[in-house]
């Protein structure tokens, strides 16, 4: 027989944890001293003490493991584990993507302090039915006058809408033989419908689906300096393990429509994206 001191020594673990592995029944002494009350367990308990261990370890809980200790059954612990190594993969993969989001954030600190005001977070959409007009801009001059016009025959077309206008960005997203050196836009502007009209006329629908993952950055000011922040977007999908996967939205939280200031207009920039490795072969993944 061993003391709890000796054998908590040679099992290295303490005799506070010893004792309140007896309080729940995990581990009993085999024998305690009617007199002193001291307890004393046998070398063989040294197994007990090794499996419990491991079985804490892999991640159970106590009271997992006093189930598992007194059921004696290989298949019950074959099928926990299965749950658990499941379950330790996924937190494994949210946490490298959250260190390569980390490392991304450094890059973008190194690469300009300018970019220090553009934080990137990541969020899930809501269902949007927008209502507009799509059109292929020749330059970044013409969004403004279009998204005017758009938003003039929609007031014409007494289609009203209360929260603010979106606008869609096709490039590079529906037309795969878009040549890199076209600098052509493909955008829809858009409003945001509670119901679609029962005649569209000259109009088009844009469905915005549910539960997209989007990350976003938010710009204050002119629209002059508006392609910055996206291009700080850009660079953080790049530099994170996403792709776009989705035509990228502007939200007008605040616009000329709100006010006179251009320093208070507030807009959205949402990129939705999914890990660069989805939908591609693995030979593809591993390029």
């Amino acid at each position: 027989m061993l003391k709890i001191g000796e054998f908590a020594r040679i099992s290295q673990v303490s005799i506070k944890t010893l004792r309140h592995y007896d309080a729940l029944g995990l581990l009993r002494p085999a024998h305690i001293d009617p007199e002193s009350g001291y307890r004393f367990y046998t070398m063989d308990q040294i197994v007990d003490v090794v499996r419990l261990l491991a079985l804490k370890d892999c991640g159970f809980g106590l009271e997992e493991i006093g189930h598992l200790l007194r059921q004696h059954d290989a298949f019950a612990i074959e099928s926990l584990l299965r749950e658990r190594i499941a379950t330790q993969k996924d937190l494994v993969a949210t946490e490298q993507a959250r260190l390569q989001r980390m490392a991304a954030r450094l890059q973008q600190v190194i690469a300009t302090k300018e970019d220090m005001v553009f934080d990137v977070a990541l969020k899930r959409t809501e269902p949007i039915t927008l209502v507009g007009k799509r059109g292929c801009l020749a330059s970044t001059e013409e969004i403004g006058p279009f998204a005017v016009a758009v938003v003039a025959q929609l007031a014409q077309a007494a289609i009203a809408f209360t929260r603010p206008l979106i606008h869609l960005y096709f490039d590079g997203i529906d037309d795969e033989s878009t040549s890199e050196t076209d600098e052509r836009i493909d955008l829809f502007v858009g409003a945001p419908v509670a119901a679609i009209p029962f005649a569209l006329g000259e109009f088009e629908c844009q469905r915005l689906p549910d539960g997209d993952q989007v990350a976003c950055v938010i710009y204050r000011g002119d629209y002059i300096g508006i392609g910055k922040a996206a291009q700080a977007l850009d660079r953080w999908i790049a530099t994170s393990g996403y792709r776009q996967s989705g035509p990228c939205r502007e939200i007008y939280h605040r616009s000329p429509a709100h006010t006179d200031d251009p320093a208070e207009y507030l807009t959205e920039i949402q990129s939705p994206i999914v890990a660069a490795s989805v939908g591609l072969t693995p030979e593809e993944a591993t390029l």
